[in-house]
């Protein structure tokens, strides 16, 4: 079963009824996706679904095997993705652009095996599925081994399972990059982006851009593409970190930006988070002794309630800046810097610069970074 998108469809979807023969869009083609199927055919309906680049669904047209065939008419103005949801069984996913496309499957032995012809970048788009769906399996099987050599306490058994994984990683995304950057220009390429981590690989990714923006500027996945890798620069180690003003307990609104001068700890914490509060002591000891050398914390709470929040603060008694909008993930500020998990930080030096960011500044971690700077 390929499904390339899996992890972010999982995500709190909308559901549009949309209809393919109204309005079709100005500029825009009248192809047909049609299905022809060896076997059953037995399945409760076949439905032909529009993922956006925003990964919303808009569902396009429900249908039923005739005869052992589906034929879907669908007006495109631009590369599309899709995803041909075959109810209670499976799905596959497919790049529609200029040209028909027909589906040949065969399910006469379980296998739901099938050819996609017509759309290039399909087969680009199964490529690169395959290849995650592979390095998947690997990991999976690793992960078995590692909490067997756990439980049995082999420690030397555990470290070179690690090794191995880390191992595997780099090889995987060598192949990875190697295979996206040498395919022809496809819509398959940049859906990936949102599967070989931006940040972790934004030198590669900014090639890309590069090589995609004549052909594919106007086209509304590239922008999304393009938009996140802004954001991901904007928030890099080297970057100037975006400005924050929200308020703190009492309502007054402080800027991150007031604090120049000093190196800052922009920490994104909750009330409701166990990681953030049993991390907290370690920033308070970390903040005596440097506070007077010029090390301050400007902790952002993505916390929904306020007496949560300000019964978090004094219980952790918590010294420096504190500000929040009460919004949870939806926080002004935790979009600004793409956070979708807790605890998360950034290091700012005087000029506003992020230095270190995340796993760089938890635990010792953060001592060790302060120390470099003022010892």
């Amino acid at each position: 079963m390929f499904k390339i998108l899996s992890k972010f469809i999982s995500l709190s979807l909308i559901l549009f009824i949309f209809s393919c023969g109204d309005n079709p869009k100005k500029g825009s083609e009248k192809i047909t996706i049609s299905v022809d199927i060896i076997g059953s055919g037995d399945y409760e309906e076949v439905r032909l679904q529009k993922v956006n680049s925003d990964y919303s669904i808009e569902l396009i047209e429900t249908s039923n095997f005739d005869n052992n065939s589906i034929e879907f008419n669908v007006y495109i103005f631009e590369a599309t993705l899709f995803r041909l949801d075959f109810m209670g069984y499976t799905s596959l996913d497919l790049i529609a652009y200029e040209s028909d496309i027909n589906i040949s499957i065969d399910d006469s032995n379980s296998l739901f095996e099938y050819k996609i012809r017509g759309s290039d970048d399909t087969d680009i788009l199964k490529s690169i599925g395959d290849k995650i769906t592979t390095y998947r399996s690997e990991i999976r099987d690793l992960n078995i081994k590692f909490v067997e050599a756990s439980q049995e306490q082999d420690v030397q058994l555990a470290n070179s399972i690690r090794g191995e994984f880390d191992f595997k990683k780099n090889q995987f995304e060598l192949s990875l990059k190697d295979y996206l950057s040498n395919t022809k220009n496809s819509l398959a390429v940049l859906v990936t982006a949102d599967y070989l981590d931006l940040e972790e690989n934004l030198e590669f990714w900014q090639v890309i851009y590069k090589k995609y923006s004549d052909e594919f500027g106007s086209n509304s996945y590239f922008k999304n593409f393009e938009d996140k890798l802004i954001k991901i620069k904007s928030i890099s180690v080297g970057s100037i970190a975006p400005d924050i003003i929200l308020n703190d307990t009492s309502g007054v609104p402080i800027s991150l930006a007031s604090l120049r001068g000093k190196y800052v700890l922009l920490d994104f914490w909750a009330a409701w988070c166990r990681p953030c509060r049993e991390e907290n002591p370690n920033i308070v000891q970390n903040y005596n002794n440097y506070k007077s050398k010029g090390f301050e914390v400007y902790q952002v709470s993505l916390d929904r309630n306020k007496n949560d929040w300000v019964r978090g603060i004094t219980q952790d008694k918590l010294p420096w800046v504190n500000v929040s909008d009460l919004k949870y993930y939806q926080s002004e500020a935790a979009e600004i810097y793409d956070v979708d998990r807790i605890p998360s930080a950034f290091l700012l030096d005087p000029d506003g610069k992020i230095i270190a960011k995340n796993t760089d500044l938890r635990g010792s971690n953060l001592t060790k970074k302060l120390q470099e700077i003022f010892n």
